[in-house]
């Protein structure tokens, strides 16, 4: 069963593992990982605000959780589909920890007198609902994401060519899990139903837009990567 789940999530023995990478290959994995994880719980945090656009109910997070999408492209681009994929994992575990100490200590830790406790019951209150609906977006929207990415590239002759053609293609697919898991866990419910079809809308429109609009960018840097640490794919180049 534990095999079948890790095939599922893309780090199993299926997939390749990577090479064996050099300091500056795993210092700039490490970067992309904490990058990662940080954009996952300030997103969560932003998304405490819901805000009025033209009548749609729109979380505040919505414009920081799409370059979520583009560490993910870089990560598999550069390390591969597993090691992305780990990445992500690991990512989601983390995220659910904090969210689990954080409940404890609401709930065991008893208030000192006199000391006023709101602020972290905000910081806390990221934790319900929307957190637990931002996090399971975000992993099946990152799987998604490097398989449909992976499986383009093993298409291709050049495999470092069409960069933004790959990391576009994958992330309008994994948009559509990302956006109904979230909108749906977090939304269902809470705003009514012509208002979450709107915002469910929106929010894969506008990821999918920030991601187009960043492509260029992401390319170079994807490229500038591939040369200065030899290193594509999960492989050491010659």
């Amino acid at each position: 069963m534990m095999k079948r789940i890790l095939d599922i999530l893309g780090i199993g023995e299926k997939q390749a593992n990577p090479e064996e990478m050099t300091f500056p290959v795993a210092k700039v994995l490490a970067f992309f990982s904490v990058a990662l994880g940080v954009i996952l719980l300030a997103s969560n945090l932003a998304a405490l605000k819901v805000w009025n656009l033209f009548g749609i109910p729109v979380d505040a997070g919505i414009w920081l959780f799409p370059i979520a999408y583009i560490v993910g492209d870089l990560l598999v681009e550069i390390y591969g589909q597993k090691m992305a994929n780990l990445v992500s994992v690991y990512c989601t575990l983390f995220a659910v920890i904090v969210a689990g100490v954080l409940a404890f200590a609401k709930v065991v830790l008893p208030d000192f007198p006199g000391v006023d406790n709101g602020a972290f019951e905000i910081v806390q209150s990221a934790t319900g609902r929307i957190f637990l609906a931002s996090v399971a977006g975000f992993l099946a929207g990152q799987i998604v994401n490097n398989g449909v990415f992976a499986r383009l590239r093993a298409k291709e002759s050049n495999q470092n060519a069409h960069f933004i053609k790959r990391a576009l293609l994958s992330s309008y697919v994994a948009h559509i899990f990302d956006s109904l898991i979230f909108e749906t866990l977090a939304f269902v419910g809470r705003v009514p139903f012509g208002d979450f079809v709107a915002q469910a809308v929106f929010a894969y429109v506008a990821g999918i837009v920030l991601e187009t609009i960043l492509s260029p960018l992401t390319a170079v840097l994807a490229q500038k990567l591939r040369q200065r640490l030899r290193y594509n794919n999960g492989k050491n180049l010659n």
